[in-house]
């Protein structure tokens, strides 16, 4: 499956190198539900982002895009076509001794190309048969072999802290807004220093912390599509409903669904939304799953649109003098923070409200890794206390 010694081109996009790739990824046939078994035939919303990623070239004959960022609501195909690319990253890239990784927040989630991509391989006879062929697929290490340029794609997960050392042909991240912190992502990012086109791939749904690794790159790539950053390594694709999109209608869950219809279940979705509309709780899941709307919570008790109304002026300490106040006080000792709130009630019924926030120095940054929350910035910024040692 290799192909030619990658040499000196024009700069631009090639068709004939682009419909190389594709075709070895349509060559694959899907590896469950209704579909297994049939020609894993990409759809116009999928091939047109992976031509232009695999076909686009530089002046020395390599790709121009190093990463596809690929933001889609759930059941869109995501990890079908993730296993077709690993494939192709293995034994279809020219990349001698290539080493492709799947990763996750954990390695259940990251099992989920391996799953897709060992059937791809199985139901292929030119690649695989008992005997031995080209792959050989290892599943109790979930792993697949190209033994023709010693290359290997394999299955990892969070724990960062053993995969120093690793020389990254091709990196996909599943979900990345699961990831618990930013060490696996710089991790993987930082080893392909050595190869000659190094690829990431993203495959996620929007997530709701905006303090993550997954919300820095959304953001990222939202400003790549946008023109505001401009970065020629950089392929953003979001499918994804506004934030004042009608949530409920059902052409805005075409607008951002490029799948349904076809194995994107156009039932499951109205009866998805018609539970939603009767458990406010699970609104939110369903717009950040279904719309792919990054929202601020998993559960809503209070509206965005409500909090953002409140004013946010500084408030004169002087003029609160004399006035009643009431104080709430939560207490902690060395993992949670302290937070105290005074409130201040208006003749027109509104409040003033003064919060205080402490958290031990020496435990800030194990709690900020822990939270996901950047306590040590909100402390430079005079947001939050630190207090001296590890206990308040």
């Amino acid at each position: 499956m290799a192909g030619g010694i990658i040499k000196r081109t024009r700069p631009g996009f090639h068709k004939e190198v682009a419909d190389r790739a594709l075709f070895i990824i349509e060559s694959l046939k899907h590896s469950t539900g209704e579909w297994s078994g049939q020609p894993f035939n990409l759809m116009p919303w999928q091939r047109k982002p992976l031509e232009k990623f695999f076909g686009t070239l530089r002046p020395d004959g390599t790709r121009q895009y190093r990463t596809l960022y690929e933001e889609v609501p759930r059941k869109n195909g995501k990890t079908e076509q993730g296993g077709a690319i690993a494939i192709y990253l293995t034994a279809g890239d020219n990349e001698p001794g290539a080493q492709v990784y799947s990763c996750a927040g954990d390695r259940g989630q990251a099992s989920l190309i391996y799953n897709a991509a060992a059937p791809m391989v199985r139901q292929s006879p030119e690649l695989w048969d008992e005997d031995g062929g080209i792959l050989t697929v290892v599943d109790s290490q979930k792993r697949i072999v190209y033994h023709g340029q010693n290359s290997f794609y394999q299955v990892l997960s969070a724990e960062a802290y053993s995969k120093h050392g690793l020389n990254v042909h091709g990196n996909l991240f599943d979900e990345l807004h699961n990831q618990p912190d930013r060490e696996l992502w710089d991790v993987m990012r930082t080893g392909s220093g050595a190869r000659r086109q190094p690829v990431t791939m993203v495959m996620t749904t929007a997530g709701y912390d905006r303090n993550s690794i997954a919300w820095e790159i959304h953001d990222y790539a939202c400003k790549v599509r946008d023109g505001i950053i401009d970065d020629p390594t950089f392929l953003p694709v979001i499918y994804a409903a506004p934030d004042d999109a009608d949530w409920v209608s059902e052409a805005v869950w075409k607008q951002c669904n490029p799948a349904l219809g076809v194995f994107r279940s156009l039932d499951e979705m109205r009866m998805m939304c018609r539970q939603a509309q009767e458990m406010p709780a699970f609104e939110m899941t369903f717009r950040r799953l279904y719309l792919n709307q990054w929202v601020n919570s998993v559960k809503r008790w209070l509206p965005m649109d409500k909090w953002d109304e409140c004013g946010k002026e500084t408030i004169d300490l002087e003029t609160l003098k004399g006035r009643p106040c009431y104080g709430g006080l939560d207490l902690s000792s060395s993992i949670d923070l302290t937070a105290m709130g005074l409130v201040f009630p208006r003749d027109d019924g509104t409040y003033d409200i003064l919060p205080y926030f402490w958290i031990p120095m020496d435990t800030a940054a194990e709690a900020q890794k822990r939270d996901r929350v950047p306590y040590l910035e909100w402390a430079r910024q005079g947001l939050i206390q630190l207090t001296p040692g590890n206990v308040i």
